[in-house]
């Protein structure tokens, strides 16, 4: 009977002509790297998620909004009829007053455009809006504010300084019992209200808007990185551009707050700088996690010089 033979001893080097041992297989390495270019609008995403939150909470609410003519009068009343579960001698109700028949008219188009059957229960006011003051004018603020950020940059100490102030008469104003609603009271009662289907149509507009902007026009706009070269498109429909990676630097701009810290999931702007002949210089506005992107980004590209060394 035949035995195996026994393994060579350890650090023993195989006789020549013997095929050598493989060597186990290296794991992987990422062989390219996207870095996508986003417009303004990418920014805009507080304004849908916003108002898709605020018509949520005035749905629930379920507070409902009544419009009147100039002349109207609202009266309160008591009726001889007591709760069992209260102590008082009556119930407390409101009559509106309107003038003529605007009353009649109302409630026929906010039915069905027919005149109500007297003593029906008819849902007279469908709107509904809430009646927290400082949801409208948050609404309204984080609006332009956006849009102010989005087009007007702010760059290093002014970007901090601006959102300091902002923070600061926030909350001067909150530190005040009823701040905000005895503002807008000073300021001739001209309190903001928007009702559910105000916020809804913004929200879905903005939403729309923005989701076509970030998943198909902004993928359009790229670079992408591989060992040796650099293929670049630099706005939709443009050719596809080809350079190599020697002696090319990556830079991060990434110094204004609003944009990049608050808004931009620590976005930046790329700066890539060719070298060569025709030396050329492409920016990338608001690439999303540009400083662990370009980490990998150097990491590849060291690995094509230890390639060619």
């Amino acid at each position: 009977m035949s035995t195996p033979p026994n393994p060579p001893p350890a650090g023993a080097v195989p006789p020549t002509g013997a095929p050598a041992t493989p060597a186990p297989a290296a794991a992987p390495h990422k062989r390219s790297i996207t870095l996508v270019s986003h417009s303004m609008l990418f920014y805009w995403w507080p304004i849908w998620l916003l108002g898709f939150t605020m018509a949520a909470v005035t749905y629930f609410e379920d507070h409902r909004l009544a419009i009147l003519p100039p002349d109207a009068t609202v009266t309160q009343k008591k009726d001889d009829k007591g709760n069992t579960w209260k102590d008082d001698k009556g119930n407390t109700y409101y009559t509106v007053g309107v003038p003529g028949d605007a009353t009649t008219t109302s409630l026929s188009k906010a039915v069905d455009n027919s005149t109500p059957t007297p003593g029906a229960v008819v849902n007279a006011f469908p709107t509904r809006v809430s009646q927290k003051v400082w949801m409208a004018p948050v609404f309204c603020v984080v609006l332009l504010l956006t849009v102010v950020i989005t087009n007007v940059p702010l760059r290093g100490l002014w970007s901090f300084l601006v959102l300091l102030m902002f923070v600061v008469i926030a909350l001067i104003i909150s530190l005040f019992p009823d701040g905000w609603d005895k503002l807008l009271s000073t300021l001739g009662h001209l309190h903001i209200y928007i009702n559910m289907a105000g916020y809804l149509f913004i929200a879905t507009v903005v939403f729309i808007l923005w989701s076509v902007s970030v998943f198909i026009f902004d993928q359009r706009t790229y670079i992408v990185v591989t060992p040796g070269q650099v293929r670049v498109c630099e706005h939709v429909g443009a050719s596809i551009r080809v350079f190599d990676t020697t002696g090319m630097t990556f830079e991060k701009q990434r110094d204004d707050m609003f944009r990049h810290w608050l808004l931009g999931f620590f976005s930046g702007d790329l700066i890539v700088r060719t070298s060569g002949a025709e030396k050329e210089t492409i920016r990338l506005p608001n690439v999303l996690w540009i400083g662990w992107r370009l980490d990998d980004v150097q990491k590849l590209m060291s690995e094509k010089a230890t390639v060619a060394g």
